[in-house]
């Protein structure tokens, strides 16, 4: 057993040599008939992958390839922009962007500028003329000029270049118009040039402003206030609180009262309000067949034609507020409209004018339109503060036709509008 093992051992050692001495010869063969190569064998590279971006030469000497050249990646800049964004009036809405792109191959950054206004009743882009008076270009010009001046003094040497060109990045803003010059508009080296020109100065020269005949721009917020069950005594005390202030509103008349106080519809439309009709009686409309809903209407616009000398505007408020597809069908085919309220203080069930005063002011928005009744003393008594209130809040008083055509475009008949409010309740 002793000397089998010695055998085998020394099978082993020897077996472990020739493995050894054979993997040590240049070109042998392992037992698997697997080429060994040593580092200095020859490769041959094939040939789909030569290159001439390699060396090679020194390959078969046993060096490395040669890493190719890799550049870095080109300089993509770098942009630096602001951007306004500006919705006014509840309609138009303004879009200005502009900053500079840097880029290494340029030896000064690059300015870029893009503007736009859109009217959100139509959906259109409005252009120069749209924004102002063609035949008052000059002096549009003149008040950029101004402008210029008073916020860059050393661009005077270039003013007499101005031209139409200039506005063409002309944004609508809050308090008025917004031009913004590009550096390269002037042979100047001042960067932007960002300046404004009021509306109080434009004045009948931006067009916007002057389409509804609104006694003011629209850049100013709106609110309608409506008196209905009118015309009373009290209706002449709220017209005298609006002419004090510049305002104007709606009077929703009863037909029956129309000739006990003719003097008093006539002083209102004189100061810019409008009138139109209630029902002739404040009967309930869902309670009344066609015939009997289209006699309340057509009845009580005649009544105030004929105080007024000229037709109301085709808009009439449910008595209540109330409409069912009747009501709705009759005025569409009268070519009636119907006009809600937003902001309702109750002013019927709350006398209280400093009531109503806290619920109005609480509530109101640009494009309220607000229900009163002219029927009591304590509103006319509420409206010695709401209305000069709201004018030092900076409303402009204006009569539910102007709001409306000026927040939803063309009025339509048999729709019924309600104007904005702040709740959802």
């Amino acid at each position: 057993m002793v000397r089998n093992r010695k055998f085998w051992l020394a099978m082993f050692v020897l077996v472990i040599l020739v493995v050894v001495a054979s993997c040590e010869s240049p070109g042998g063969t392992s037992h698997a008939g697997i080429d060994l190569m040593s580092p200095s064998s020859h490769v041959e590279t094939p040939q789909e992958y030569e290159t001439n971006d390699y060396e090679t030469s020194g390959y078969e000497a046993g060096e490395y390839y040669a890493e190719p050249e890799i550049g870095l990646p080109p300089d993509p800049g770098k942009l630096d922009l602001q951007s306004d964004v500006v919705f006014v009036a509840g309609r138009y809405a303004g879009f200005l962007t502009w900053g500079y792109f840097h880029h290494s191959s340029v030896e000064r950054p690059v300015a870029f500028i893009e503007s736009s206004v859109f009217d959100t009743n139509t959906g259109d882009a409005l252009d120069i003329y749209d924004i102002i008076d063609y035949e008052m270009l000059d002096k549009v010009l003149s008040l950029l000029e101004m402008a210029i001046l008073a916020h860059v003094p050393e661009a005077t040497p270039y003013l007499n270049m101005i031209e139409a060109s200039w506005l063409t990045h002309l944004v609508i803003d809050y308090n008025g118009l917004r031009v913004l010059l590009a550096p390269d508009i002037a042979p100047w080296d001042l960067g932007f040039v960002y300046v404004e020109l009021p509306y109080e100065d434009l004045d009948e020269a931006f067009l916007l402003g002057v389409e509804l005949g609104l006694r003011e721009p629209p850049h100013r917020p709106m609110v309608a206030l409506t008196f209905d069950d009118g015309p009373t005594i009290y209706t002449d005390m709220i017209l005298d609180l609006l002419e004090a202030a510049g305002g104007r509103a709606t009077f929703c008349v009863l037909g029956y009262r129309i000739q006990r106080h003719p003097d008093t519809l006539i002083r209102a439309v004189e100061l810019g309000s409008e009138i139109i009709g209630h029902s002739w009686d404040h009967s309930d409309f869902t309670r009344l067949n066609a015939n009997a809903i289209s006699s309340q209407i057509t009845r009580t616009s005649d009544a105030i034609e004929a105080v007024i000398g000229f037709a109301p505007p085709l808009m009439h408020r449910a008595p209540f507020g109330l409409a069912n597809d009747r009501v709705f069908d009759v005025s569409q085919d009268l070519g009636y409209s119907l006009l809600h309220w937003s902001v309702d203080p109750q002013d019927w069930r709350n006398r209280c004018p400093d009531w109503i005063y806290y619920y109005i002011m609480k509530r109101v928005v640009d494009g309220s339109i607000i229900l009163l009744h002219d029927i009591h003393t304590t509103t006319a008594e509420a409206m010695i503060q709401v209305i000069p209130r709201l004018i030092e809040e900076g409303f402009q008083l204006v009569t539910a036709s102007e709001l409306i055509e000026y927040h939803y475009g063309e009025i339509e008949p048999g729709l019924r509008y309600q104007g904005f409010r702040n709740a959802p309740w």
